[in-house]
């Protein structure tokens, strides 16, 4: 019997069973010949990492993202729209006459707390507490339904989850919750408005010093704010 085979010449050497050089091309060693980007590429077989991977982030969502001073221009385009516009129709329906009685009586007396007991603080708590719930539904609607709020809309901008879709109520909420934290700070006599100012102020700071533009906030919700025209995700 002829000890020739079918093997080409050189692949194997003298033997007939394979050598490993003749799997992979001689890459011998921690080399791997399905590699496509080197060793230890978490993307080495030529597969699309995860949408959401932060080597894809750029590609997917855009690098050019709102930064924390033109987020702040959307949010004072939809305070004036809800809070100012809404809020103050529903102020002036819930305790109008009692804040002009109020305001009446603070001209007349002798000092000012001559006419805090007029002031009708029970039904000026309601409606905050009513404004607040405003407030975050109408966020959480349109996050969840369009994309981003009548604020965002007018920088250009929208809030998409992880895989680029837009966020769920929950993350949403998750999202926005922030404002339930403001709110109760706010009430906080004498030193409230000021302990509000700083959380916003810890907002702003963390999307200045994110690579990604995100609050915290926007990281507990999985979330980013994205230019719309530079966004190339799923619509």
């Amino acid at each position: 019997m002829s000890n020739n085979n079918n093997y080409p010449n050189g692949d194997f050497g003298s033997n007939d069973l394979p050598d490993y050089n003749a799997y992979t091309g001689g890459h011998s060693g921690d080399s791997n010949p399905y590699e496509q980007g080197g060793a230890g590429d978490p993307n080495a077989y030529g597969a699309p990492a995860f949408p959401n991977a932060a080597a894809n982030n750029g590609a997917m969502f855009g690098n050019d993202r709102p930064g924390a001073w033109k987020r702040l221009l959307a949010l004072i385009i939809d305070s004036l729209l809800v809070q100012v516009v809404i809020g103050g129709t529903l102020l002036v329906a819930i305790c109008g006459q009692d804040l002009a009685d109020w305001y009446d009586a603070l001209k007349n007396a002798n000092a000012p707390e001559e006419a805090n007991e007029l002031f009708p603080s029970g039904k000026v708590a309601i409606w905050g507490l009513i404004m607040l719930v405003v407030w975050l539904t109408y966020r959480v609607l349109m996050e969840s339904k369009k994309g981003a709020s009548l604020g965002k809309m007018a920088i250009g901008a929208r809030v998409i989850s992880a895989d680029g879709q837009n966020l769920t109520p929950v993350e949403s909420l998750k999202r926005n919750g922030w404002y339930i934290i403001g709110t109760v700070l706010g009430l906080i006599p004498l030193v409230g408005s000021y302990l509000a100012l700083v959380l916003y102020i810890v907002v702003g700071v963390t999307i200045g010093r994110s690579p990604e533009k995100q609050s915290f906030t926007d990281k507990f919700a999985n979330a980013y704010v994205v230019d719309k025209s530079a966004y190339h995700g799923v619509n």
